[in-house]
């Protein structure tokens, strides 16, 4: 929407009008004769829910017509569905419900297509994009086809065969999620962050400079990746901007890599040592308020899941509901209320605090093929009314935020200014521009997790790993064993892991900037699932920058530099058996008189076996779209 001086105008005013409001509110809520105001009228906002599925219809190179039922056919479409993360809850549900990619009420959608044989009468098929032809989805490993052959009197001139295909559909692909992304690439490109950006990258050169310096700091594959870890994070605070109103709440995944869907090229936006096994999705939720998350299991479930309660700007943990305590229903869907209170009136229930901003939620998938991340919606179903105060992010605020969510008085008289109708680029990127500035202390800290040893406070050594601690910034639930490695050509990190009572653990490889590269054409990570155990129960697990031909090798990605983070997770709380960890370096040539009898072998065919399958799983998370 254009801006307009008016606008501006009008968006002065409301911030004047809410400083007013908020210094008065502060004075009067101060005087002990004040009584406590009872809470506002309850509004309500939804997010990811189902809706009637629609058909839609496209021209194919080779004279297909194809019909797809699904919900959402284009990024237009799908944000057609979701008005601004910024608009009040009351207005969105006067909106029609366009239609959407159906993704919580079953893991497949039916595609059918009707095969033409082209004649010189019929007229030249227009091209369509690549991904929504035949031969695309006919690629996924999880589709079914049931083929009808023409009968023996068809027209000389026109055959045509009927052709059913079964498509596995992403429950991740939300008209509110494609919205989010197309909302976060337009933020990004704003001056504000472009400006920011050149702040962190000089900010993390300096710390990497310090953190590494027994290494001689990052070396120039880590200083060539370094916009690009920049860029990732700046996309990543482009979608945090949209999680600040706990208002307008809605379930978006980001810490996420590159992907292609519905049309449209999203960037990256992994952080802080991302896993590759996990989705990440993140809701915004207030105290004022309350909540329902809904949500479906199919296919096996995860290996983990999790819904953490995150307090203040820092994200700290401050309790964990996970995925095994969930009451289910029989198809595998659930109900979760959220508000202060203890309870709730189900069996599944989160308590949320005065200082509470998001609930993050993490499906942790050790099988890419077999084991699907679940739908999930949320809907506010009471508090007050949307305001520019939390359009603004004025509940995430430090201190300020909490003060207000305490006092009613306070919450009602923020609740006067109403929010703007869409929030402009510009303050967009400035709010974003903000949320990065955090990066500059986030990244030194979680570079440190690699380089300090947290029981000595020293300078850890390169090839250095220990047994796991837990660090509540990362997950209470989580323990992490981090380090970095320095490995010639010819050199291998040798890692030997005993996951005790753990359910599970991954070895993923990151950059000096901690987060991932290409993982999905390269191994550049091995979890409990697909990695083989020595007969002992241990596993043995080989870093290196060349392929040592064995099953359990992670592949640095081309680094002779790069960090390390070790996470076990499934843990169970009174857990004695802890895991263990231990590295030694070897060269390449020497590395079959380290390993354990019985290590099994990977022949090239193997490897490539290897990276089909993590392939095929990893498209499975963006479905039907095949990524590039």
């Amino acid at each position: 929407m254009a801006t307009t001086p008016y606008s501006y105008g009008r968006f002065i005013g409301r911030v004047g009008g809410l400083a007013v409001a908020l210094g008065i509110g502060a004075a009067i809520a101060n005087s002990p004769a004040i009584a406590a105001a009872d809470d506002s009228a309850s509004t309500s906002s939804n997010s990811s829910e189902s809706g009637s599925s629609s058909s839609s219809t496209s021209s194919h190179d080779d004279g297909t017509e194809q019909k797809t039922t699904s919900k959402a056919d284009t990024p237009t479409e799908a944000a057609a569905t979701t008005s601004s993360t910024d608009e009040p809850a009351t207005n969105r549900k006067k909106k029609k419900k366009v239609s959407e990619p159906k993704a919580a009420d079953s893991k497949t959608n039916t595609v059918e297509t009707t095969l033409k044989t082209a004649t010189v009468s019929d007229p030249e098929p227009k091209p369509v994009a690549p991904a929504e032809t035949l031969a695309m989805v006919s690629t996924l490993s999880t589709a079914s086809r049931e083929v009808s052959q023409p009968s023996a009197t068809s027209s000389p001139t026109t055959t045509s065969a009927v052709t059913t295909q079964t498509v596995a559909v992403s429950p991740l692909g939300t008209p509110e999620q494609l919205a989010a992304e197309q909302r976060a690439a337009q933020t990004v490109n704003t001056l504000p962050v472009q400006l920011m950006k050149l702040v962190l990258q000089f900010g993390w050169r300096s710390t990497a400079q310090q953190q590494f310096n027994l290494v001689g700091g990052p070396d120039q594959e880590n200083l060539d990746a370094l916009n690009e870890a920049v860029d990732e994070y700046a996309m990543g605070a482009a979608f945090q901007q949209q999680l600040l109103n706990p208002m307008t709440p809605t379930a978006v995944m980001q810490v996420a890599p590159p992907h292609t869907w519905y049309g449209q090229d999203v960037s990256g936006s992994r952080i802080l040592y991302d896993n590759p096994d996990t989705i990440y999705r993140f809701m915004a939720v207030n105290k004022t308020s309350t909540y329902v998350i809904t949500g479906q299991f199919t296919g096996d479930d995860p290996a983990e899941t999790t819904f953490s309660v995150l307090t203040g700007l820092s994200g700290n943990t401050a309790s964990v509901l996970n995925g095994k305590d969930l009451v289910r229903n029989p198809d595998g869907s659930f109900t979760i209320t959220v508000s202060g209170s203890p309870t709730g009136p189900g069996p599944n229930h989160i308590q949320i605090t005065d200082d509470t901003t998001l609930i993050a939620v993490r499906n942790t998938l050790s099988d890419w093929n077999n084991q699907d991340p679940m739908s999930l919606s949320i809907e506010r179903v009471s508090g007050p009314p949307n305001s520019l105060f939390a359009q603004l992010g004025g509940f995430a605020i430090p201190f300020i935020g909490p003060t207000v969510t305490k006092n009613p008085l306070l919450t009602t008289l923020v609740s006067l200014i109403p929010p703007l109708p869409d929030t402009p680029p510009l303050l967009r990127g400035t709010v974003t521009a903000v949320i990065m500035a955090l990066g500059l202390q986030m990244e030194a800290k979680y570079i440190k997790v690699a380089t300090i040893d947290p029981t000595t406070g020293e300078r850890r050594q390169p090839n250095v790993f220990t047994n796991p601690t837990r660090n509540a910034e990362f997950l209470a639930t989580q323990m992490q064993s981090a380090g970095y490695f320095q490995l010639d050509d010819d050199q291998a990190l040798v890692l030997t892991i005993n996951p005790g009572d753990a359910g599970y653990f991954v070895v993923p490889v990151t950059n000096d900037w901690t987060i991932t590269d290409n993982y999905w054409d390269q191994q550049t990570s091995l979890n409990i699932s697909q990695a083989e155990k020595n007969p002992d129960g241990t596993y043995t697990i080989v870093v290196s920058p060349q392929d040592p031909e064995i099953w359990n090798w992670v592949s640095t990605g081309g680094l002779n530099q790069g960090t390390i983070s070790i996470r076990f997770q499934d843990i169970d709380p009174e857990a004695t058996n802890l895991p263990t960890v231990s590295s030694q370096v070897v060269s390449l040539d020497q590395l079959a008189s380290v390993l354990p009898a019985g290590t099994v072998p990977a022949t090239p065919q193997d490897r490539l076996d290897q990276i089909a399958l993590r392939k095929s799983g990893f498209n499975n998370r963006f479905a039907p779209y095949p990524q590039p």
